[in-house]
């Protein structure tokens, strides 16, 4: 294990919206359930209910963390400059992606419709990860009596993107759109525990967008032991743990840095992980991942671009 004196804090961080951009946030797969549940009292006419829980007060829109409940079918929607990646938290539906908006409306790049023609059905369930392209149709569709609840955050476009030779090749359409099954992601992880490294973790890049300072990069990372400390100048981790437990360190000082990693953490806080969270690590924040002997930590990282105000 890496040197380290921790600082024991709360478990649940609840952000209030303000104007300094958020610092680490857990919310716990529990927080996530008890706020699935008040968000079934308070659906709205058109059958969804939401909530912010993290803001960065980029204009565009991006950098927001919401948590969204629909228990009927949602209205077609389309983003300019806005990349939606979700993770289904409760329930199952289907996500209609691509193809023509019908009755359109809206402006300065967000736009809302009556239905969509043609476009690509894919069933979604608990556990599931997305990435919608921006500018892409899409909508919710809910069975009646059934419910979909899921984690959206909303990463900024991007621009003038070179994707790299070594980039997975995505069979979905329409192009840029993915779709990361539970199911799939448990057959990753199996894999994933046969090609342990000798730092005692195994990953895979799930996509890679092609961004020069490596955001807008899906990365799948099993680790059965402690983790090196690591810090990311221009990079905010978002975190989906899709298996095991552990704790994650963050803040205090980095030693020993270089590069992106460093021998050891000075300070800092630590929390406990399980499968079902999300995380939020903003830029430029120590941080690394502890795991007891016998036990693993299994998690989709999303690396989404520092917004500077």
């Amino acid at each position: 294990m890496f040197p380290l004196r921790p600082v024991f804090a709360v478990l649940f961080l609840f952000p209030a919206l303000q104007d300094v951009s958020p610092e680490f946030i857990r919310w716990s797969t529990e927080d996530l359930a008890r706020r699935d549940v008040a968000l079934s009292t308070r659906m709205r006419p058109d059958h969804s209910a939401r909530e912010t829980l993290a803001e960065y007060g980029n204009p565009s829109g991006a950098h927001r963390f919401r948590f969204i409940r629909r228990d009927a079918d949602g209205m077609p929607e389309r983003h300019a400059g806005i990349e939606d990646v979700v993770f289904i938290q409760s329930g199952a539906g289907t996500i209609v992606v691509g193809g023509n908006m019908i009755g359109q409306t809206g402006s300065n790049g967000e736009y809302t419709g009556t239905d969509i023609q043609g476009g690509t059905r894919y069933s979604v369930s608990a556990g599931d990860v997305i990435h919608i392209p921006a500018d892409v149709p899409h909508r919710y569709l809910v069975p009646e009596g059934e419910h979909v609840t899921y984690v959206l955050v909303r990463m900024p476009v991007l621009n003038n993107p070179v994707v790299p030779d070594d980039a997975p090749v995505l069979n979905f359409n329409p192009p840029g759109f993915a779709l990361w099954r539970n199911v799939e992601l448990q057959q990753r992880h199996n894999a994933l525990t046969r090609q342990i490294g000798p730092d005692h973790s195994a990953r895979e890049t799930l996509a890679d967008y092609g961004s020069p300072t490596r955001s807008h990069r899906f990365r799948y990372i099993h680790r059965n032991a402690d983790g090196l400390p690591e810090i990311h100048d221009d990079i905010i981790d978002v975190v989906f743990i899709t298996s095991g437990a552990g704790r994650l360190l963050v803040g205090g000082e980095i030693l020993n840095r270089r590069g992106s990693l460093g021998s050891g953490i000075d300070g800092g806080a630590t929390y406990p992980v399980a499968a079902g969270d999300v995380l939020h690590i903003p830029g430029k924040t120590p941080h690394g991942y502890l795991v007891e002997d016998g036990e693993h930590i299994t998690y989709v990282l999303v690396r989404l671009p520092v917004f500077l105000p």
